[in-house]
């Protein structure tokens, strides 16, 4: 049996030891800007958020030892806070076209088809079809933009062209009757269509088939945003991108490859 003094000696011993040991370092945190765009980024019914494009991040975070930081912006004001740095980038469903030198981008790991979604049996089979029809959209989207340049186009015979603050509205906009069209991103519009399966159908011809990244500031860490490229390469070559895409229910070939259905159009199922 050892002695006393012995035993209170180890335990001393064994404490300073652990005393000794150094805590874990905080991760460097990535303070993320999205705006609410389901299914890519959201609340759930807990009000943590959720969505594609927050999986993928929380996973490349992960991969290169980051701590992200999720804050909700206006689709208005995003461009604002990630210029003024009261966010580190802007991770929701952007699109690098024309816009290739505003920003340094990592990516491209998802890609989009806007598209124009009408009701079936409405006799709008085209863009063209669209002359002397009232059209919706989401207030500072992307889709937005495409429609204001094409307006001394193909979109200058438009009776009417309405902007909504949530896509939601611009859905229920076309549901109501108070729009022919509803302008957007496919994948975002997809949850509506499903609701309703056989009543809508999106046109024979999209807007534009774009690539999406992740935009940090001009002048900023060129080195973080090469790390977040590469591994977003990683995630799409090893099939994560893939596997989170198809939880939500999209295409993987259209999604994350950038690939085209043998068809342009669909009735909405």
């Amino acid at each position: 049996m050892f002695p006393p003094i012995l035993l209170a000696l180890c335990a001393l011993l064994c404490t300073a030891c652990v005393l000794s040991e150094p805590a874990d370092e905080p991760l460097p945190q990535l303070v993320i800007g999205g705006s609410p765009y389901a299914p890519y980024f959201y609340r759930d019914v807990h009000g943590d958020y959720a969505g594609i494009d927050v999986e993928i991040a929380i996973e490349a975070c992960r991969r290169i030892g980051y701590e992200p930081v999720f804050r909700e912006l206006s689709l208005d004001e995003r461009f604002d806070a990630l210029a003024a740095g009261e966010v580190d980038c802007l991770w929701c469903c952007l699109t690098m076209g024309g816009r290739e030198d505003e920003f340094l981008w990592a990516g491209p790991y998802l890609h989009t088809k806007r598209v124009t979604v009408v009701r079936m049996g409405s006799g709008i089979d085209s863009l063209e079809d669209l002359a002397g029809k009232r059209v919706a959209v989401q207030a500072g989207s992307t889709s937005e933009r495409v429609l204001v340049d094409g307006l001394e186009a193909e979109f200058s015979a438009l009776a009417q062209f309405t902007v909504f603050p949530e896509l939601g509205q611009v859905f229920a906009a076309l549901r109501s009757g108070y729009v022919d069209a509803a302008a957007g991103m496919e994948s975002a519009l997809k949850q509506y269509l499903d609701d309703h399966p056989g009543e809508y159908r999106c046109l024979n011809m999209s807007f534009r088939s774009q690539a999406q990244g992740i935009a940090f500031r001009r002048g900023g860490d060129s080195t973080l945003v090469q790390k977040f490229h590469d591994v977003l390469a990683d995630m799409t070559a090893g099939g994560t991108t893939a596997d989170i895409i198809r939880t939500h229910g999209l295409n993987v070939e259209k999604n994350v490859y950038g690939g085209t259905s043998s068809a342009d159009s669909r009735n909405a199922k």
